[in-house]
């Protein structure tokens, strides 16, 4: 007749025991000095081995061998223990008799020597299912039982004894068996039994357990007759029901990527596939919380195949901390909230797209947002577009014609406006109707400095705005210069109201964007009149629009006749022999590292072989992030070159940074980009018909 694994398996003696080895030890250390208690207490969930060792301590105290953590297996009474008919070990499930009357029963008969072995033993199941009046029935007896008596509870709730049952105990809490001890046990079992199983589906069900060997056993059975005599990995989640890993690893990268039509395919997907939305839900959660540790442990072993394994790695280095933290702590709330949904499916998907709205706002990123206004003739914003500027590989294309239309936006401009509009409208951008700025937009540089790091003082010089000293790098492909003009002044609401006291204010904060702040798209130009106004109210970080305007518009003989786009390009480099700085720069500014690395790599220089020994030298400051973020850059290198060595140097560094080259290029730029700006027609028109000036050049 067929046995079921859980109970053929079912540990004889503390060596074939699987876990709880603080159990184990000190009954094995009791039992072996012969300093054994009169009651004892296990604790713990469903399936991790309360009454197997009950059994097993029950077997111990009663082998004809004598008192032993070994028992003999042979004689009479482990033969009978084994079957379950030992006379003198007395089971007892309390759910079944919880009344008093069953409990003074089982205390009438407590007195009596033992008939066939050292000790009477009473294991009492359940425990906690017994009445109150039960409980303190059995209190005296409890405490000071007769000698050839001893009593072993067992109970999955703890907290329902009585605190004088506890304390009349030795208490044992046995711990949910981990994963990896259970798929040990399953793999040796089935080898046994000559059943072909699939690594990823023994896996599978020692999770699916959570933690108890009894789930576990059950559900290989189970496995077994479902895959008729083998057990593949695909039957297994067909039978429990479970998500493909992959899917729920593409809905987390659809999510970061703010790929909105993979995530409606995803969500389509769970739809037609009629999932429980919850285990999907749960399986997400499971998965952020691994992708999490993952960046603090990267050395932690994963137990799924190498496919799998290598896309969680990359994505725990694709997605940073912080948006880590984030989509956990919306899933958690999302899985809360599941019962409060119409439907499951709908809370489901709710959380989806609430994990697609929204993602931390970066240090370095500023929420653009202002109301759309019509604005009067005076205040005329020009935008010129400057297209196509980000980099292909090597290869730039032609900018477009920098000026727009200037009679165009003046006749749809209100022909004479009042004074009191410009108290109660901020001067905004005229956007162009495909313009990639939004009314509400955050703008994101991959490899600004202050995504991470502290200003260092020292670099303060090379700073070209009036609010910029607190702004570190951007990318050579990915950044936007404004120059700004101070508003030095309040409106006077009586003079106001003559035509020729019209002036701007009230320009709005949050438009006032660095050169580390938004990638290069277009060229935005405000021009606007700016008359006598009397009050100071607001003064920007300097330096001077002054000292920051005979910066900007000194260009370099080299610079003559290249574009903005074209100063900006790093020249290619051979990636073999020595470490160089422009070598360096090259290699990680085209690789695929995380912003955040590259953020730490243009900080140092990189000496040494290229393949070989690389020595990495950064300032002692960095030191830290350092240490967070090496192994992602390590292996970035390794994978290219197997060979490399990688060491790293906290010193200062002497010479040349790439953060100092990329700042040097950027000035360039943004000089070039304010002398073609300058030397158009169009423009130099506006400037002397208005009385006007640039006041923010924007290069996207």
């Amino acid at each position: 007749m067929y046995q079921v694994l859980a109970r053929k398996y079912r540990p004889r003696n503390f060596i074939e025991l699987v876990g709880q080895n603080h159990v184990s030890r000190a009954l094995t250390s009791a039992l072996e000095r012969g300093r054994l208690h009169h009651a004892y207490l296990f604790t713990g969930t469903r399936g991790v081995g309360k009454t197997t060792i009950a059994r097993i301590l029950a077997k111990c105290l009663n082998c004809e061998t004598g008192v032993t953590y070994t028992p003999c297996e042979v004689c009479a009474t482990c033969t009978a223990v084994n079957e379950g008919r030992f006379i003198d070990l007395i089971e007892i499930d309390a759910a079944s008799r919880t009344k008093v009357e069953d409990t003074r029963e089982l205390l009438d008969n407590v007195p009596y020597a033992p008939t066939q072995g050292r000790f009477k033993v009473y294991l009492i199941d359940e425990v906690h299912m017994l009445s109150t009046h039960s409980f303190n029935a059995l209190l005296k007896t409890l405490e000071e039982p007769p000698e050839h008596v001893k009593f072993l509870f067992a109970t999955t709730d703890p907290q329902k004894l009585p605190i004088t049952v506890i304390s009349r105990c030795l208490q044992f809490t046995l711990r949910p068996l981990a994963v990896d001890e259970i798929t040990e046990h399953l793999t040796h079992i089935l080898h046994k039994e000559e059943i072909q199983a699939e690594q990823d589906a023994i896996w599978q069900i020692a999770e699916s357990a959570q933690g108890s060997l009894r789930d576990a056993l059950s559900l290989t059975d189970q496995a077994i007759a479902y895959g008729q005599g083998a057990i593949q990995h695909q039957d297994v989640k067909e039978m429990l029901g479970l998500i493909d890993r992959t899917i729920i690893y593409d809905l987390i990268l659809a999510i970061h990527q703010n790929q909105k039509q993979r995530v409606s395919e995803l969500l389509m997907q769970f739809r037609q596939q009629a999932l429980d939305v919850s285990l999907v839900l749960d399986q997400l959660i499971s998965t952020l919380h691994e992708l999490a540790l993952l960046q603090y442990l990267p050395d932690l072993s994963l137990k799924y195949s190498a496919e799998i394994n290598k896309k969680i790695m990359q994505l725990s280095q694709l997605i940073s901390a912080q948006d880590l933290q984030l989509y956990y702590q919306v899933a958690c709330k999302g899985r809360a909230d599941l019962q409060l949904a119409v439907t499951q499916e709908q809370g489901f998907e709710m959380c989806v797209l609430r994990l697609l709205a929204f993602r931390p706002l970066q240090p370095n990123e500023v929420l653009v947002s202002a109301p759309e206004v019509q604005q009067p003739a005076a205040q005329i914003a020009v935008q010129a577009s400057v297209q196509n500027m980000q980099p292909q590989g090597d290869e730039y294309q032609a900018p477009a014609e920098p000026v727009a239309e200037i009679q165009s936006q003046l006749s749809s401009q209100n022909p004479e406006p009042s004074s009191d509009d410009f108290l109660d409208e901020p001067m905004l951008e005229l956007a162009e109707p495909n313009s990639p700025i939004s009314p509400d937009q955050i703008v994101f540089d991959p490899t600004s400095e202050d995504a991470l790091f502290d200003l260092d003082e020292s670099n303060d010089d090379i700073n070209i705005l009036p609010d910029s000293a607190d702004q570190l790098e951007a990318s050579s492909d990915d950044f936007l210069f404004d120059e700004i003009a101070p508003l030095n002044d309040v409106f006077d609401t009586e003079t106001a109201k003559s035509q020729d006291n019209i002036a701007v204010v009230d320009q709005a904060e949050d438009v006032f964007l660095s050169p580390e702040q938004m990638p290069i798209e277009s060229v935005h130009v405000e021009v606007a009149p700016v008359k006598v106004i009397e009050k100071p109210v607001l003064e920007l970080e300097p330096p001077s629009l002054e000292e920051t305007q005979v910066a900007v518009k000194t260009v370099s003989t080299q610079d003559s006749g290249l574009m903005p786009q074209e100063i900006l390009r790093l020249s290619p480099q051979q990636l073999e022999g020595d470490w160089t700085v422009d070598k360096w720069e090259y290699w990680f500014r085209n690789s695929t590292l995380s912003p955040a690395v590259q953020e730490l790599a243009q900080q140092g220089v990189m000496t040494g072989q290229i393949d070989g020994e690389s020595l990495f030298h950064i300032p002692p400051q960095y030191e830290q992030l350092l240490n967070q973020l090496r192994h992602a850059l390590e292996q970035a290198l390794k994978t290219e070159w197997p060979n490399t060595h990688f060491q790293v140097k906290y010193a200062e560094v002497e010479t040349t940074t790439p953060y100092n080259m990329q700042n040097e290029r950027k000035q360039r730029a943004y000089a070039r980009a304010s002398e073609l700006l300058h030397a158009e027609a169009a423009v130099k028109d506006i400037l002397q018909n208005f009385d006007a000036e640039i006041q923010n050049i924007q290069l996207k």
